[in-house]
């Protein structure tokens, strides 16, 4: 079996070994990207986001990587999808922000 690490053992996702506290955060922007991305590249779009919005350093951000308890995908296969955590999450947010990487420029733009 393929190492668990603290999520794991913890059953959490890694958001929640950050958090203040351990508490829920209310997402003010919902994330979609491509997991393949550089993590580098994905923090600095995040950063530039950021920047450009002037929001402070305590704006929660849901990035499914982050956000979810990767050990425990089962409960996120839900009959009805308004229950899984990325439509409670996209719900609650303010926004949804979509970060593509270099080669992602022109989406949709192709054959089907």
């Amino acid at each position: 079996a393929p190492p668990r690490g603290v999520t794991g053992e913890r059953d959490c996702a890694f958001v929640e070994l950050l958090a203040p506290g351990g508490r829920q955060q209310r997402p003010k922007w919902f994330v979609i990207h491509w997991w393949g991305e550089v993590i580098r590249d994905f923090l600095c779009c995040l950063l530039e986001h950021a920047r450009l919005h002037k929001l402070g350093s305590d704006v929660a951000y849901w990035v499914c990587a982050y956000a979810i308890r990767q050990h425990s995908l089962a409960s996120e296969l839900v009959e009805d999808p308004r229950q899984a955590s990325f439509y409670r999450a996209m719900t609650l947010a303010d926004g949804v922000l979509l970060i593509l990487d270099r080669e992602s420029a022109h989406i949709g733009s192709g054959p089907a």
